[in-house]
């Protein structure tokens, strides 16, 4: 500006600025944006966010409900969508994607998960005794160090157990990088519908995860029900059927279902082996609180 506008044009400037504060919508963003989607997933009218987090990539919600004064389950919200939780629905077909193939692999030792979402599946890995390995991959650091909402014992976070190795990097990348072999690879990507995510839906992918099997090895992978046409369903069932020989499907909850598939594992395994999970005390505590009372449950799920 001119110098002999200076004064004039300052003065402007400040009043603009002290305009702009007075009428800024200050909490506009805790009171209202945020809101919109704990309102569109609430189920009790104390649920609250406990926690927002702006990553690179996705803006980071958690949702808690309290019951009876105490937390009864958090819920995360990625972007506006509720991408996990860790409900009684959530925590039993989430672990049963470990609970499953440890009650049939005669000896896992190694095991990989993709998405760790709030840490159910990943509990119920460092809750097998027996493992020696566990690789925990997750697109979203923040979602990893945001683990804490839902452990917030340092010493039940399964990413502070010694056998955990955390990768920060797409699952599929990973896969097609490593050297690694593994007993177990569980899988839970968002649904397919999000953008970029149907990859990890294809027969390309499937026949990554079924190469980095151990012969021998089993794999668990998510489809969500809720959130496809039949037509989805078949397509998804069929490329992974197309890589996996030994293919099933099996139900978890409600509409999360469970594809099966093996690197040429055999059977049958013992009744002792089985049975396994159900006598050990921190197992067997969480198969029951999730309806699994007994071993001969698992067979009830199977659908096709």
């Amino acid at each position: 500006a001119a110098p002999a506008r200076a004064p004039r044009l300052g003065l402007a400037s400040a009043a603009l600025f002290a305009a702009l504060a007075c009428f800024y919508p200050f909490g506009a963003m805790e009171a209202g944006f945020l809101q919109l989607p704990v309102q569109r997933y609430r189920v009790r009218p104390e649920t609250r966010i406990v926690a927002v987090r702006e990553g690179l990539t996705e803006t980071i919600q958690y949702a808690e409900t309290p019951r009876f004064g105490e937390p009864w389950y958090q819920q995360l919200i990625t972007n506006g969508i509720s991408m996990s939780g860790n409900s009684f629905a959530g925590r039993r077909y989430m672990k049963l994607y470990v609970w499953w193939p440890v009650a049939l692999h005669p000896g896992p030792r190694k095991a990989l998960l993709i998405s760790f979402g709030v840490g159910s599946t990943a509990k119920a890995l460092t809750d097998t005794r027996e493992l020696e390995q566990i690789d925990v991959v997750d697109i979203s650091r923040d979602i990893l160090e945001l683990s804490s909402v839902v452990f917030p014992d340092p010493a039940q976070n399964p990413l502070n157990d010694p056998r955990v190795r955390v990768h920060v990097e797409d699952g599929r990348h990973f896969l097609q990088n490593t050297a690694e072999r593994y007993d177990l690879i569980a899988a839970e990507p968002p649904p397919p519908k999000g953008a970029g995510v149907v990859n990890l839906y294809s027969r390309e992918h499937f026949q990554l995860v079924h190469d980095r099997l151990r012969e021998g090895g089993i794999t668990t992978y998510w489809l969500p029900m809720h959130v496809l046409s039949d037509a989805d369903a078949r397509a998804i069932i069929r490329a992974f059927c197309d890589v996996f020989e030994d293919c099933s499907l099996w139900h978890g909850f409600a509409r999360d279902f469970m594809l099966v598939g093996s690197r040429g594992a055999e059977g049958p395994t013992s009744p002792e082996r089985f049975r396994r999970q159900w006598e050990d005390p921190v197992v067997a505590a969480e198969l029951r609180m999730t309806g699994l009372e007994r071993p001969e449950q698992l067979g009830t799920l199977f659908v096709a």
